[in-house]
Order: structure tokens, then C-alpha cells, then sequence
């Protein structure tokens, strides 16, 4: 059986040691760290797993931290932690592809939801969905990289000389033919194939 991996990267000892019992409890494997600094020593070369984060560290804060590795190889899927989310902070996290922002204290059901949401996009879990990504049109495969920065609908349909509707229909073909609920989620998708 594939190992399931999660890093885990709060301040408080006690969030995390309740994190690594859920995740033994579910069979995922588990590396914690207190800090981004020490997150960032030797992430290239990581397995692939998801991300658990706290917005609020110490030096580098979270969203910094996820801005720092998004463009880098070994850039997974992220689920945001935090005690004071605020909604600057929840539009900074879904510009960054978070999967899930998620407020402590938090249901563990919540988590492992999230958690095997971010399995699912993993490109080894699923390359039937890498896949997809060829079978898109030369348009809808424009239009899904236009929405990369985090434009919204009426955006992406001005800089591409499109009506706003003709994008929304270009969105929601693109979801269903990538099998995905989300524009994260197809991002995600789009820079694990090589299109952002």
C-alpha cells in the first residue's frame, strides 16, 4: 500500500501532538515541525504528502511560507490551520491554492475530509486526472491558466476577449471534464502537469 504523508508545521506542541494522534489513528504517516524555517531545510527532496499549517508562526508566518514554496517543485496540497483566520487571510490562502482553510478548534472529521481531499491531488494517487489535462481544448486550457493569479470570472473574460458567461461555461466544463469539484482543485492540477 502507497504511504500517506502529512507534514505538520505549527508553534504550539500540543496542536501537534492532537494532529499526529488523528493522523496515526487514519494510517498517515507523520513530520511535524515548529517552525517555517525548519520546514524549509530539505523540502525539495521530500516525499510527496499534504501540508497542515498555522497561519500564525513565528518568523515566516504560514501564508508567507506557502507563497515561498508554490512556485517551487515540491509544492503539495496545503490545508490551512488558524485560531484567527481573518478573510484577507482566507482570500490570500485560496489565491495560494489552499484546499481547505479551516478554524481551531477544529472537528477531526473537518480534517481528515480535507486530508483526503488533498490525497486525491496528488499526481501519483491520480494520474487519470494529469491525464485529462490533454484532453482539454486549447481554449479551456487558456482559460484555466488565466485564472492562475486569482482573477475572478469577469477578469479572465476581459483579458481574453470573452463574454463572462462563455468563461463560466468554460469553468464548468473544464471541472467536469478534469473530474474535480474546484477551480483550486484543477489548478492544482494545472501545475502538477506543467501549465502554470
Amino acid at each position: 500500500m502507497e504511504e500517506r504523508r502529512a507534514y505538520v508545521i505549527d508553534d504550539e506542541p500540543r496542536l501537534r501532538a492532537l494532529v499526529r494522534q488523528v493522523l496515526a489513528e487514519a494510517a498517515i504517516e507523520c513530520e511535524e515541525f515548529d517552525s517555517s524555517e525548519s520546514f524549509l531545510l530539505g523540502h525539495r527532496d521530500r516525499a510527496a504528502g499534504v501540508i497542515i499549517v498555522d497561519i500564525c508562526l513565528p518568523g515566516i508566518n504560514g501564508l508567507d511560507l506557502l507563497e515561498m514554496i508554490a512556485k517551487g517543485a515540491a509544492a503539495f496540497p496545503v490545508i490551512v490551520l488558524s485560531g484567527n483566520g481573518t478573510v484577507p487571510a482566507a482570500v490570500r490562502a485560496g489565491r495560494l491554492g489552499v484546499v481547505d482553510f479551516i478554524e481551531k478548534p477544529f472537528r477531526v472529521d473537518q480534517l481528515l475530509a480535507a486530508i483526503e481531499q488533498c490525497f486525491e491531488l496528488l499526481p501519483e494517487r491520480n494520474p487519470s486526472r494529469l491525464e485529462a489535462l490533454r484532453r482539454l481544448t486549447p481554449r479551456e486550457q487558456e482559460v484555466l491558466v488565466s485564472f492562475a493569479d486569482g482573477s475572478p470570472n469577469k477578469i479572465v473574460a476581459y483579458n481574453l476577449g470573452l463574454s463572462v458567461r462563455t468563461v463560466e461555461a468554460y469553468r464548468a466544463n473544464m471541472l467536469k471534464k478534469l473530474g474535480v469539484r474546484s477551480l483550486t482543485q484543477a489548478l492544482f492540477l494545472a501545475r502538477d502537469g506543467g501549465y502554470l
